[in-house]
């Protein structure tokens, strides 16, 4: 994470986008990816294809004529894309210590690498608004391919999708939420103990958080 300071902005001020050498006896790395790990990336997207995949085959060998088809997945995909790339990141990534980069027009953290950065960064909590969003945004997602696979009694899909839903869920929240540095996020699962710790080695994202109400114990 090394960049020159007069071309990062704010992100000069935060731990993470320092030289490794400035962290000395922290050890925070240890319980939150501080910098981007591989392993991160398949706890999180492994599970999905266990709802992807099936539903995918089901629809496209399903009863359903071309147009239907055609309409499903280009409408799944689309949202999608509006989903991750522009909504997400603007009410939730955006709040993440690796969205502060002003140099870099996507994201390089493991997990959304090579999003587009379509808000500004805020280093404060989400409003409740920016959580509303994100949870009916997020279920929209989910919830897309329902009304095809119960239309067309596509049983095994949805039973997939379901289970592929929680899988996913199970697994983020064990192995990533309880790591991931953007603590805006609903999700997240760190520990306050950690997340103070952070906020102490962070006085820019202290402040923000702090302003908005958030004791460090």
């Amino acid at each position: 994470m090394e960049s020159n300071k007069k071309d990062i902005g704010i992100a000069s001020e935060i731990c993470i986008w320092k030289n490794k050498s400035e962290c000395g006896d922290c050890q925070l790395n240890e319980e939150i990816f501080c910098h981007p790990q591989v392993k991160y990336m398949l706890y999180f997207a492994l599970p999905l294809l266990i709802a992807i995949i099936p539903v995918t085959l089901g629809i496209l060998f399903s009863t359903f004529v071309s147009f239907v088809k055609l309409f499903f997945f280009v409408g799944w995909i689309a949202y999608a894309f509006f989903f991750f790339f522009i909504l997400e990141s603007y009410v939730i990534c955006n709040h993440c210590p690796y969205y502060a980069n002003e140099s870099q027009r996507v994201l390089h953290c493991t997990i959304d690498k090579g999003k587009l950065k379509t808000g500004k960064y805020n280093p404060g909590p989400t409003t409740t608004t920016e959580k509303i969003i994100f949870i009916i945004g997020a279920l929209i997602l989910i919830g897309y391919p329902v009304p095809f696979l119960i239309l067309g009694g596509l049983l095994i899909p949805l039973i997939f999708l379901i289970l592929g839903g929680i899988a996913w869920l199970v697994s983020i929240q064990l192995k990533v939420c309880s790591d991931c540095i953007n603590f805006a996020c609903p999700l997240n699962r760190v520990p306050k103990t950690i997340r103070d710790e952070f906020l102490k080695h962070n006085p820019i994202i202290r402040k923000a958080w702090e302003e908005k109400g958030y004791k460090i114990g």
